[in-house]
């Protein structure tokens, strides 16, 4: 009765002593993700940072350049626009700087082109 007393008391140790080590060297890997999570969102948000400055730039250039010179329109050919259709410019003449200090992207909508002609 004794013996297998102490045999199940020295499983039991080693039962717990194997769970504490488990638990021990699945902890340092969880702790090398972190660390890796953490230089991985810093990275990106350095990334992030610099993508948007370097498109903020671009589009303040863009912004400063003289409009291209528009070609010659085409002689007009047998059918005239429809009535009611009114054409729009496509983009603002201006960007908006926000308070972030990029400028504002101009997004063409779908009425922004011209209209579509039928040819006969």
């Amino acid at each position: 009765m004794l013996q297998s007393l102490t045999w199940a008391g020295a499983a039991v140790a080693l039962l717990v002593i194997g769970w504490m080590a488990s638990a021990r060297f699945h902890q340092r890997r969880i702790d090398v993700l972190q660390l890796q999570l953490k230089v991985l969102r810093q990275t990106m948000n350095a990334n992030t940072d610099q993508a948007r400055r370097q498109i903020g730039q671009l589009q303040a250039e863009l912004a400063t350049r003289p409009a291209a010179p528009r070609p010659e329109p085409a002689p007009e050919r047998e059918t005239p626009l429809v009535d009611g259709i009114r054409r729009r410019p496509a983009a603002p003449d201006r960007f908006v700087v926000l308070e972030d200090g990029f400028p504002q992207t101009a997004v063409i909508g779908g009425d922004g082109f011209a209209p579509t002609r039928l040819m006969r």
